[in-house]
């Protein structure tokens, strides 16, 4: 089959952007893919793309199986039920995860580490807790090749893009993203503010029994402070 204008699959910038660091010839797990849109989007942009687009839940799985039987890709995407990384294959070598909380993710790869053997590539769009994802990513044995920034209606998300290896950062770089800090891309300044007013406006509502992480988010505002 040829391939697909890229009009033709109605999907967002956002998705747009994380398909766009998804290399020829790869094989590729969508963890909670919704209706599949980006992973049609994907094995019709891409050459030699192969997709598991996996769910926990079975409507978004219908719905994406009726989307793939439209375009025809029932050869390029297979469908699975499951939770996080669980419906993994060996040939996989790429993970894509995006709509849902940073700590959603962290804990989905986080304790499947088993499953990460094979993996080269993660990509990952968090909607919170980005820096927690770096910290945590890190700590599986992946660095930061990549990260960059998207607005999809009036809200900025992150886009990193983790590959297997070490590097060290510091607690600036976590909390930025050390390859933001060094493009300082347009939506940069912007995001950071952002993240300032969420952390002034958590701080205000934690209790003060949560010492810990009312600590915590005092440094990060410093250091955001001290950025601005």
């Amino acid at each position: 089959m040829g391939k697909l204008n890229k009009e033709i699959v109605p999907i967002n910038n956002r998705l747009k952007r994380l398909a766009s660091f998804v290399e020829d010839g790869s094989k590729l797990i969508d963890v909670g893919c919704d209706h599949a849109l980006l992973d049609i989007y994907l094995v019709s942009t891409k050459k030699d793309v192969h997709v598991i687009a996996s769910d926990n839940k079975k409507g978004p799985l219908e719905g994406a199986r009726e989307n793939i039987k439209k375009y025809h890709l029932e050869d390029k995407i297979t469908l699975k039920l499951g939770n996080g990384i669980e419906p993994i294959e060996e040939d996989i070598d790429t993970i894509i995860i995006s709509g849902m909380g940073g700590l959603n993710m962290i804990g989905i790869l986080k304790y499947q580490t088993n499953l990460l053997q094979n993996i080269k590539t993660i990509i990952l769009s968090p909607n919170s807790d980005t820096e927690k994802v770096r910290k945590e990513i890190k700590k599986l044995g992946f660095f930061l090749k990549d990260e960059t920034l998207v607005k999809e209606k009036n809200i900025i998300y992150p886009i990193l893009i983790f590959q297997k290896g070490k590097k060290h950062y510091s607690e600036k770089e976590y909390l930025f993203g050390p390859i933001l800090l060094k493009s300082r891309e347009p939506l940069f300044l912007e995001y950071i503010q952002n993240q300032k007013l969420q952390k002034e406006k958590l701080l205000e509502l934690l209790p003060k029994k949560y010492w810990q992480r009312r600590f915590q988010l005092k440094k990060e505002l410093r250091i955001i402070q001290k950025y601005l």
